[in-house]
């Protein structure tokens, strides 16, 4: 067996269906095997977005998500999108083609060290040889999945495809295990004797699903639960337990319910989100994870075990109605906050129209910006619909891709992006590829003219506006763009036409939102 057989094979075993990239020329050979093995190859504008729909494909499907890129400047630029899987914790292979060996290290076109490039990146980098084909692919797989999740690199020497390769697979030892910091009958006594405790749920626990759990735990057990954005939707908006997300939009009233806290609760808090240091009082901390974390927090006790036995674990606890009545008052103040926010044709009201008008069954996938602070507190997600985001890498233009992702996966439902202009323009080329595949997306433009979080952010330190403005006028200044229609929108009324029009259309629409700004100033929390 060839290698460029071999990878296609396991892959197909393994669930791919799919992979995203730019083709160069030591990859033809991959590509026609996994042809071959009835896996697509998808064609994108940039190397960053592969990376990212390989992402989302993962976070959607549960099967690895795998992209490709070719030598040096392909591998740069696929490089970003693979962080995005590393610290949003999604299994992901990226292949790049490298120099065969005996170019390795030399000076040459496009030549750069791959596996040092990758190595900060990734899980692990392995550069795939004959001897050790079918080892490196098997370990690949199964580190990317291991918790937490995340991307791992294979380096595909040119030259290497057509050789007859080892598909022997040893069972060498995995990663050494590393010792948990598990004080079970410590942990007991700080449950069971706290009288006011705040779980704060995270990224783990909505990879691992547990929102049924969580939601069955609080039918007994009434507990003010707050959210990192990642887990948004793991417990519906109007549950009463629920007191809002962290991090995101007027979050600084929950100081409020955090600051009458004896006890906080990590289950599943994944800290690459929001450091536990920027917003926990001065009171014990019992976190909850699949694996060891980085804790820096003197007298923080870490039960590294599985979600099951978090919630065994979490029996002991009792109900709260003090702090469950608080979490609902901070609830209210956080949505009156919101609604006062709603004049004219602010941020708000362009969402709280999406909200309204899009089927529950939609994916929604948001990009980084002001827009995401609002998206994050006040978006409802339903048990049928999904909002996807970065949080942990958070890099502008994630969310056109990320759209264009779920619109394979799931034709039949609508599939929105929410971008900002500046994240727009960073993957605008990937209208093309929507159009080349058939996908309908519906991309909002939050269209304000402006960097508006950077612009807010230099007003905190007194610093006039400088390095942002984008554009003046209309965005796009034409009613189509890359061949897709555009919406341009003023006012509440337009905006509504426009979202009704393009969840009728057969092809994907671009909503121009021109909405104002200044809403944002009183709504993004200070950080």
């Amino acid at each position: 067996m060839t290698a460029e057989e071999l990878l296609s094979r396991r892959l197909r075993d393994h669930g791919v269906r799919r992979f995203f990239g730019i083709p160069g020329g030591p990859s033809i050979p991959y590509m026609e095997a996994f042809r071959k093995a009835g896996i697509e190859f998808i064609l994108t504008s940039h190397e960053s977005s592969a990376a990212v729909m390989a992402d989302v494909t993962a976070r959607l499907t549960g099967v690895t998500g795998v992209c490709h890129a070719t030598f040096g400047p392909g591998a740069t630029n696929i490089s970003t999108g693979v962080g995005g899987a590393l610290l949003d914790r999604s299994p992901l292979l990226a292949l790049t083609s490298e120099m065969p060996d005996e170019w390795a290290g030399r000076t040459a076109q496009m030549n750069i060290d791959h596996q040092a490039l990758f190595t900060p990146l990734t899980k692990a980098t392995f550069r795939l040889n004959a001897g050790d084909a079918g080892e490196i692919i098997s370990r690949s797989l199964e580190i990317a999945n291991e918790e937490y999740p995340g991307p791992v690199h294979i380096g595909l020497p040119s030259g290497l495809a057509g050789t007859s390769i080892n598909d022997v697979v040893t069972g060498r030892p995995v990663a050494v295990t590393r010792e948990t910091l598990m004080t079970e009958e410590r942990i007991k006594v700080l449950l069971a004797s706290s009288r006011r405790p705040l779980i704060a749920a995270g990224l783990t626990a909505m990879r691992h699903g547990s929102g049924r759990k969580l939601i069955d735990f609080l039918q007994h057990h009434a507990v003010p639960v707050v959210l990192t954005p990642m887990a948004k939707g793991l417990l519906p908006s109007s549950h009463p337990c629920n007191a809002g997300v962290l991090f995101h939009a007027l979050s600084d009233r929950l100081r409020r319910l955090t600051g009458e806290a004896d006890l906080v609760i990590g289950l599943g808090y994944d800290p690459v989100e929001y450091n536990y240091e920027s917003w926990v009082p001065d009171v014990p901390l019992v976190h909850f994870d699949t694996r060891e974390s980085d804790l820096q927090i003197r007298g923080a006790i870490s039960s590294v075990s599985s979600p099951g036995h978090w919630f065994e674990a979490l029996g002991v606890l009792r109900s709260s109605p003090e702090m469950t009545a608080l979490a609902a008052e901070v609830r209210e103040e956080i949505g009156n906050g919101l609604h006062t926010a709603a004049g004219d044709f602010s941020p708000v009201t362009a969402l709280n129209i999406l909200k309204n008008l899009l089927p529950e069954s939609a994916i929604v996938t948001a990009d980084v910006g002001s827009h995401l602070h609002l998206l994050g507190q006040m978006w409802d997600v339903p048990p049928s619909g999904s909002l996807i985001m970065t949080n942990g890498w958070s890099s502008m233009g994630f969310g056109l891709p990320a759209a264009l992702a779920a619109a394979f996966i799931s034709r039949d439902n609508p599939n929105v992006c929410i971008t900002g202009d500046g994240g727009f323009l960073m993957h605008a080329g990937e209208m093309i590829t929507a159009r080349r595949y058939g996908l309908k997306v519906i991309v909002v433009v939050l269209a304000d003219g402006e960097l508006n979080l950077i612009r807010l952010k230099q007003s905190w330190k007194e610093v006039s506006p400088y390095g942002t403005r984008l554009c003046q006028g209309s965005l796009f200044g034409t009613d189509t763009f890359l061949g897709c229609k555009v919406l341009h929108v003023t006012d509440a009324k337009q905006m509504q036409s426009a979202v009704g029009m393009a969840l009728h259309a057969d092809n994907s629409i671009i909503i121009e939102a021109a909405v104002d700004p200044s809403v944002y100033s009183d709504l993004v929390v200070r950080t």
